[in-house]
């Protein structure tokens, strides 16, 4: 259990949030293959869904939070 703590604070949102924005100017570039486009593609799922788990397990703590009080 401990490892899973670990690896929710080494993901840094604020990172993952700015390469969506890289991966985003990428795909609109006209000179973007489409095996390039699909790994984007891929790789910026892989972040938005990292982003919302991350987002969702702060709302948890956040509602936990405000119950304690």
């Amino acid at each position: 259990m401990a490892g899973k703590k670990e690896k929710t604070e080494e993901f840094d949102i604020e990172k993952s949030l700015a390469r969506l924005e890289e991966i985003n100017a990428e795909l609109s570039k006209p000179g973007t293959t489409l095996k390039q486009s699909m790994d984007l593609y891929r790789e910026g799922v892989e972040l938005a869904e990292k982003c919302k788990k991350n987002l969702e397990g702060v709302e948890k703590e956040i509602q936990i939070l405000s119950a304690e009080e």
